[in-house]
């Protein structure tokens, strides 16, 4: 594992060109709605540059977070570990656990300029004030090829995470059952539209979990990366979850869960 990170480490600054400039406010690590998604190799990777205990670390900095798949349909989306915003490691304008950051900011911004078109990205609301977005920085070959690498190592750690602690991964979450909680205590438009925010979408899932008992039952298997041999464990299945990654790799999403009560249970999504 250690090996590992210091790899991933060196490939987060490679060849890069990218600094964030000096007028930039640091919206991204600052603003709720753009989520960061957080692996149990990040999670490790947070403990070996602070020197507190990944269960520490999970209870003050993570949250168990909702990002709908859509911007269209609200009530569907991937449940993961998600980092707290504004975020808890900025200090300033600085990361204090830049060598370890989380993955995804290290692949942000310029990872969009790769998997999407840059139009698209420039008329998206929540990039509108991010100067790293509207302006462009060059990403030579040589870069590109690390952030490929990145991208690889994104997608099997957060197949390993998502199995390790919710026994599926991704773990899709439809809330249509229960969508009438959202609703209380919302005006309505006059159209009959509302407009509900994501931390009260949220506040309702984490309600289900605490009840159901998946909240306790995630925060135990955090606890066994305390463990002396709690890393270990981690690595051997890391061994079969990147081949699982690479199979399932090009399937086409169909399973999600929804709320019965306090339980979830599995459903068909439709095309």
């Amino acid at each position: 594992m250690e090996r590992y990170l210091r790899e991933r480490s060196f490939l987060f600054n490679a060849w890069s060109e990218f600094s964030c400039p000096d007028s930039c406010e640091r919206m991204g690590c600052k603003h709720p709605d753009l989520h960061i998604s957080i692996s149990l190799v990040d999670l490790i990777a947070f403990s070996s540059v602070s020197g507190q205990k990944a269960s520490d670390l999970f209870n003050q900095y993570l949250k168990i977070g909702f990002d709908p798949l859509h911007e269209k349909d609200p009530w569907i989306g991937r449940i993961s570990m998600e980092l707290k915003k504004p975020c808890p490691f900025l200090e300033g304008k600085t990361c204090s656990i830049y060598p370890q950051r989380p993955i995804a900011c290290a692949l942000f911004p310029e990872s969009c300029f790769i998997v999407e078109h840059p139009e698209g990205l420039f008329k998206k609301d929540l990039f509108q004030n991010l100067p790293c977005i509207q302006n462009p920085c060059f990403v030579s070959p040589q870069r590109s090829e690390a952030i490929q690498q990145l991208l690889e190592m994104s997608v099997k750690e957060a197949f390993l995470s998502d199995f390790c602690l919710f026994g599926v991964s991704p773990f899709l979450l439809d809330l249509k059952s229960i969508a009438g909680k959202g609703l209380e205590g919302i005006n309505l438009s006059d159209g009959g539209k509302a407009k509900i925010p994501h931390y009260r979408i949220e506040e309702i899932i984490f309600e289900r979990f605490l009840g159901g008992g998946y909240w306790d039952e995630w925060k135990a298997k955090i606890e066994q990366l305390d463990r002396t041999n709690g890393f270990d464990v981690l690595t051997r299945m890391n061994r079969w979850t990147d081949r699982m990654a690479e199979a399932m790799r090009g399937f086409s999403l169909k399973i999600a869960y929804q709320f019965d009560g306090w339980k979830l249970h599995p459903i068909h999504l439709r095309k």
